[in-house]
């Protein structure tokens, strides 16, 4: 067997044995949402309901207050939607279809999600929330900034502060020219050219995570992310830009620019990588890259099951 074919093989066996554990959140009790704030929005699919309710709760369970709120990306089925209502109460469901992106892309790219997040927060403090993310103990720091209406950034290993956008684009070029890469994603290519920006040496930028993100209420607005993204668009062209990837840069670049916004501590909140510490976190964003490996989504996700069973009984 090739080295490609097992990778592919201890891949499925990893998910398999993760959704096998995952779906024993169908049995945990609902969240008892509490207040108006945060909003915590997602973007949900089928295949995630049962990640997104073990995201929801592990992070909701540490906060404690706030509404809820999803865009349904067109694939969940009446099924679905019935457990996501009878397991968070008062569950907002947004159709994707009846969402205007204005000047900037749509169709399975997410930025109906981004767009949704910058007008939701002229009126509320919103928290994004991916699926494949978990909490496995007190984030005083997300609880901090929502309370100071500051907005946080998840930081990855090359991002872990907020920096001139012309930083970025430099090191990220210095990456590409290192590994040789012929072939880079949108937003490898998208953060490589933050330098040429109008006005770029005025603009702020960092290498982080779109999978868990704070929006401040009153900090952002329509018009600063169609710049952003016709800006990108004219550089890249609008078929490159047009690409799964794009929103997260745009996510980064709003944040970065907000008023006060700072960098989750690292490697606290962090995207799961194996070479990282795991008693270095309370919070995990496990990326498609790496989400299996080791089990350690699967034992996490495990750990907090039961923790959420032993505080809260589920009605009979």
């Amino acid at each position: 067997m090739s080295a490609r074919a097992l990778a592919r093989l201890k891949r499925s066996w990893g998910k398999l044995s993760f959704d096998r554990v995952a779906r024993g959140v169908l049995g945990t009790a609902p969240l008892c949402p509490s207040g108006d704030s945060p909003l915590f929005l997602s973007m949900v699919c089928h295949r995630d309901v049962a990640a997104y309710l073990l995201a929801i709760k592990s992070l909701y369970d540490r906060i404690g207050h706030g509404r809820v709120a999803i865009v349904n990306d067109g694939s969940l089925t009446s099924s679905d939607l019935a457990i996501l209502h009878d397991h968070i109460p008062g569950l907002e469901v947004l159709d994707i279809n009846a969402i205007e992106t204005g000047f900037c892309p749509r169709a399975d790219l997410f930025w109906e999600r981004l767009v949704t997040i910058v007008e939701r927060s002229n009126e509320d403090y919103v928290i994004q929330v991916d699926a494949d993310i978990l909490v496995s103990t007190a984030v005083p720091e997300v609880v901090q900034c929502w309370s100071d209406n500051r907005s946080f950034l998840l930081g990855t290993g090359s991002g872990q502060a907020i920096s001139p956008a012309p930083r970025t684009a430099s090191m990220v070029r210095d990456w590409i020219k290192t590994n040789g890469w012929t072939e880079i994603a949108v937003g490898t290519e998208a953060e490589a050219s933050l330098d040429k920006l109008p006005d770029a040496a005025q603009k702020s930028y960092v290498h982080a995570s779109a999978g868990f993100a704070g929006f401040a209420r009153g900090a952002f607005c329509m018009a600063d992310l169609e710049w952003f993204s016709t800006s990108m668009s004219e550089m890249l062209g609008a078929q490159r830009w047009n690409q799964w990837g794009s929103e997260q840069i745009a996510s980064n670049y709003l944040l970065a620019n907000a008023p006060d916004a700072t960098v989750l501590p690292f490697p606290r909140y962090a995207c799961f990588e194996p070479h990282l510490r795991l008693s270095d976190h309370a919070f995990l964003h496990f990326i498609g890259a790496y989400r299996y490996n080791d089990g350690v989504y699967r034992r996490w996700a495990a750990e907090f099951i039961s923790r959420y069973n032993e505080l809260h009984q589920r009605e009979p």
